[in-house]
């Protein structure tokens, strides 16, 4: 079958520049137009998506004075939007570590029925201390511990989706039996971390299960998602690691016995119908962007460049040798602060995309970068993250996909109703059914 190019949408931002800009409207029920107004241009330009990252904090405390609140609970926002659209995925982020498996099972499968079979998780291992003080935790365990925890409870939140087969209910109306007990399963697990009997009381979706996408990227991380994932979240900053990146998700799924998950890392994008355009309208993200939010954000992956030159050199005292927090942030953030040497401002601007990739161009140079990260299989597709100013997103929708469509990368409509139909990939067999 040929590959085709998946494209996936940011619903949210992690900056807190763009609030900046005078034609943005900061109210809470300006960004919930906005969100809607998001997922429906998604919509209509046929994409895979949208993507909801989330953070079970309000973030480091030298955030606060440059960020917006309305940072809205993923699994709420998606609910809503799945009322306002009718095809496209809805991919939310929910902890593996800090959140309980059978609240995390029940919510996603809720979510799945409620859109019609359109629900992906985004399985994160959370390492933020702030983040773990919300949730009784006595501190961030050890990055290695965290995926231990993550294998158990991916293992129970599976098992909860499949107790029940897809023929349980039989809704026999002269007898008043509405299901056929023999065909619900229950857990009953017992695990290191988790106790969780089970069942849930809710029927397989109508794509078998919620899409699992992963971020893992560490080598305990990739090794996770090589075993775990249909798709992976990543952030490579060139299309050289990202290439690496792909051929080592293929050989670890590979030696697994696996068909190997999607690729799709992080692209920001800024476009402009000229070269001029485009870069007039990065001078405005930049002149919006925020130092100090960012500056302060990275504190939660150890990164402190608090209290330096903006416009002097990124000190190498800013990167820990090590960390337990997020490894491959560490080391992606490092890379960032290597190349070109920029100033500790112009290092954190390229910090806005995390340690992902950017394109700032003509809508003919971002189809160019897209297809060749694509032919070249650095991707197998991408999470798109606008620069957050008016009319961005809706730009690329109008003028880049039209070019990917002529270029024969993307479709031109939906072929399914599911998230699974989308990406192309075939809904899982309920487990009972196989051990049966």
């Amino acid at each position: 079958m040929t590959r085709q190019l998946h494209l996936l949408a940011f619903g949210n931002t992690r900056s807190a520049g763009p609030w900046r800009h005078p034609d943005i409207d900061n109210s809470t029920a300006g960004v919930r137009r906005g969100l809607i107004s998001r997922a429906q241009a998604a919509e209509a330009g046929a994409f895979d998506a949208v993507f909801f990252a989330d953070g079970l904090n309000f973030g480091p405390s030298a955030t606060w004075p440059y960020k917006t609140p309305e940072d809205f609970e993923p699994l709420t926002t998606t609910a809503a939007l799945s009322s306002v659209t009718e095809r496209i995925g809805l991919v939310v982020t929910g902890s593996a570590t800090l959140q309980q498996p059978y609240h995390l099972a029940r919510q996603l499968l809720s979510l799945d029925h409620l859109s019609g079979g359109r629900a992906g998780w985004n399985l994160v291992t959370s390492f933020a201390r702030a983040a773990a003080d919300n949730f009784s935790a006595a501190g961030v365990v050890d990055h290695d511990e965290r995926y231990a925890i993550a294998e158990e409870a991916i293992d129970v939140v599976k098992k909860l989706w499949d107790s029940w087969d897809d023929d349980t209910i039989i809704e026999d109306r002269v007898n008043g039996i509405f299901h056929d007990i023999t065909k619900i399963h229950v857990p009953n697990h017992h695990g290191r971390y988790f106790d969780v009997t089970g069942p849930l009381g809710a029927s397989r979706s109508a794509q078998g299960q919620p899409v699992i996408f992963q971020a893992g990227s560490s080598a305990t991380g990739r090794a996770f998602a090589a075993r775990h994932a249909e798709v992976i979240f990543t952030g490579q900053g060139n299309r050289e690691r990202a290439q690496q990146f792909y051929r080592q998700i293929h050989d670890e799924a590979e030696r697994l016995g696996r068909v190997a998950p999607l690729i799709t890392p992080s692209l920001r994008f800024i476009v402009g119908s000229t070269e001029e355009e485009a870069h007039r309208n990065e001078r405005t993200a930049y002149e919006c962007f925020s130092p100090e939010y960012q500056a302060g954000w990275l504190l939660e992956v150890d990164v402190d460049v608090t209290g330096a030159d903006l416009d002097g050199p990124v000190p190498d005292s800013a990167f820990p040798e090590t960390t337990q927090t997020h490894q491959t942030a560490l080391a992606g953030y490092r890379a960032l602060a290597k190349e070109g040497n920029p100033t500790v401002r112009e290092f954190l601007y390229r910090t806005v995309n995390g340690w992902g990739a950017s394109v700032v161009g003509t809508p003919e140079h971002l189809a160019d970068v897209i297809e060749d990260w694509f032919d070249g299989r650095a991707a197998d597709g991408f999470v798109l993250q606008d620069s957050g100013l008016p009319g961005q997103f809706d730009d690329f929708v109008e003028q880049v996909v039209p070019l990917l469509r002529k270029r024969g990368l993307f479709r031109h409509e939906y072929t399914g109703r599911t998230l699974r139909d989308h990406l192309g990939l075939a809904a899982p067999v309920n487990r009972y059914r196989v051990s049966a």
